[in-house]
C-alpha cells in the first residue's frame, strides 16, 4: 500500500518537525520542569497513545476504502468541472454538512486527487488526521476554539494544485448554519466556494449532541448536489462577509431541496433530519 507522501503529486507537507512535549507545572514563578521518572511515564504513554492512533487510522482507512469499492456515486452539477473527486482547472473551497463528510470521503478514497481538510485539534481528531493521511488528504489541524489562526495561515498556503474541503457548521452545530470562517477563507485567499450536499437513501443516521453523521451502507448509491463557484470579494469587510454568508446558507438549502426532489423523484425518502440527543436536566438537591 502506497503513503501518500510518497507521491510527489500529493498535498502533504514536504517535511514534518518532530516535537518532544515536556510535562510541565505552572507555578507563579514560571514553568517547572517535571521529575524524570514522572515524564518517562508521560513519554511512554504518549508513544503508545500515537502507536495506536496510527493503527486505528490505518485499519480505518482500509475498511472505509473496501467499503466505498461497493458504492455507486451520482453527479448533478450547475456547472461541468466541479465534482471534487477529480481534477479541477482551478483551486476551491468545498462546503460540505459535517453529518455529510462520508459520501465525499467515500468517492475521495477511490481516485484521491490533491486536497487538505481542516480537522480539530482534540484527540478524535488525531485519529480523523491518521484516516485522511492514508486517503490521499492533508489534514490541517485547527478549529475556531484551538490553533485556528494557525490553521488559517496553513490554509492560506495550501498549494494551487490543491482543493480544500471544510465542513462550515462544524462538529458542534448548530445542524446546517454556517459559520463565518468558510467566506473568510474564500476572502482571503481567492479561492471561489463550491456548495455541495449529498444523500444517501441506503445509510445509518447517528445522532449526537450537537450534529449527526449519515454512515452509508455496502452496495448503496450516493447522491450529490453540486452548485456553482461562489466568489466572496478579496478582503470583504465584516459586514460584506455576513453578506455573502446569508447568500451562501440560502444556496446551501436551496441544494438541499433540490437533492430532496432528486429522492422523490426516483423513489427514495428524503434527506434524515437531525434530531438532537436530549441531556437530562441536574436535579436540584432536596434541603434537608
Amino acid at each position: 500500500m502506497r503513503h501518500p507522501n510518497q507521491d510527489s503529486n500529493r498535498c502533504v507537507p514536504t517535511h514534518r518537525k518532530e516535537r518532544m512535549s515536556e510535562l510541565v507545572f505552572a507555578n507563579s514563578g514560571g514553568l517547572l520542569e517535571s521529575p524524570p521518572s514522572l515524564f518517562h511515564r508521560e513519554s511512554t504513554m504518549r508513544i503508545r497513545s500515537r502507536l495506536l492512533t496510527v493503527v486505528a487510522g490505518w485499519t480505518a482507512a482500509v475498511v472505509f476504502r473496501a467499503l466505498a469499492r461497493t458504492m455507486k456515486f451520482e453527479f448533478v452539477a450547475d456547472e461541468p468541472g466541479l465534482d471534487p473527486s477529480g481534477t479541477t482547472q482551478h483551486p476551491y473551497i468545498y462546503a460540505l454538512w459535517h453529518d455529510q463528510i462520508l459520501p465525499p470521503l467515500a468517492r475521495h478514497a477511490l481516485t484521491q486527487p490533491p486536497a487538505a481538510a481542516l480537522v480539530s485539534k482534540h484527540q478524535d481528531g488525531s485519529y480523523l488526521t491518521e484516516f485522511m493521511q492514508r486517503s490521499g488528504i492533508r489534514a490541517v489541524r485547527g478549529s475556531t476554539a484551538r490553533g485556528g489562526d494557525q490553521a488559517l495561515r496553513e490554509l492560506l498556503h495550501v498549494p494551487d494544485n490543491c482543493n480544500i474541503f471544510i465542513t462550515p457548521d462544524g462538529p458542534r452545530g448548530p445542524h446546517h448554519q454556517l459559520k463565518s470562517g468558510v467566506v473568510y477563507l474564500a476572502s482571503r485567499s481567492g479561492r471561489p466556494i463550491i456548495p455541495v450536499v449529498s444523500a444517501v437513501p441506503k445509510s445509518r443516521y447517528w445522532n449526537g449532541s450537537w450534529t449527526g453523521l449519515v454512515i452509508p451502507n455496502l452496495f448503496s448509491t450516493c447522491y450529490f448536489r453540486i452548485g456553482r463557484p461562489y466568489v466572496v470579494p478579496a478582503n470583504a469587510t465584516r459586514e460584506e462577509l455576513d453578506h455573502h454568508l446569508a447568500n451562501l446558507q440560502r444556496e446551501m438549502e436551496r441544494l438541499e431541496a433540490d437533492i430532496n426532489q432528486i429522492l422523490s423523484t426516483c423513489g427514495h425518502a428524503t434527506i434524515m433530519k437531525f434530531e438532537p440527543k436530549a441531556h437530562p436536566k441536574p436535579q436540584k438537591r432536596k434541603a434537608a
